[in-house]
């Protein structure tokens, strides 16, 4: 093979590696059709953070995620349990303590922006992950819902914000007995 052959071999295949890269990197990117969803929840946060209000924050949760499913959920088997006469307060409390949680684990949200390093599907869920502009990963794994998404968790500084829920809701309700000591504890 002649050296103008060879040459021109090597340029067709550094034109295709490189059309590979960067169609695999522009595929990655579109493969994230959640990612204007989760730059607005990534500046709701921030501005709840801006603010360092907890109901902040639960109004920030409540505008992004189904708070009476997620508040459900936190249940467990004592799903039953809850008297229907009290939902609506157990659902008020709910949306404290989890604006209280995201206050706690989200105040590295304040002042900061959102780029999307992972977006893949896993178990019926989208799972997206970011970082802040400071640096800290955060996770959301989101569900589908009227044409549109909805987080159905968020893992902020190594913590799961329903599975702590629901771990501290179950763990309360053994510890006491009763759903009465989750309400007294929710209250305190």
């Amino acid at each position: 093979m002649s050296v103008s052959l060879r040459s021109w071999c090597s340029t067709i295949a550094v034109i295709l590696t490189l059309a590979l890269l960067m169609g695999g990197a522009a595929t990655a990117q579109a493969k994230c059709e959640a990612e204007r969803f989760v730059q607005s929840v990534g500046e709701a946060y921030d501005r709840a953070a801006s603010t360092g209000s907890a109901s902040a924050f639960a109004s920030a949760a409540a505008r992004y995620s189904d708070l009476r499913a997620l508040s459900l959920f936190a249940l467990g088997r004592y799903r039953k349990e809850l008297p229907k006469a009290r939902e609506a307060e157990f659902l008020k409390l709910t949306r404290d303590f989890i604006g209280e949680t995201l206050k706690t684990h989200g105040s590295g949200f304040a002042g900061t922006s959102l780029k999307i390093i992972e977006c893949k599907e896993a178990g019926g869920n989208l799972v997206v992950t970011a970082r802040t502009s400071g640096g800290a990963r955060v996770i959301f794994r989101l569900g589908r819902a009227g044409g549109g998404f909805t987080v159905r968790d968020v893992n902020m500084k190594g913590v799961w914000l329903v599975q702590q829920m629901r771990s501290t809701f179950v763990g309360t309700i053994n510890r006491t007995g009763s759903i009465d000591g989750l309400f007294k504890y929710l209250k305190s």
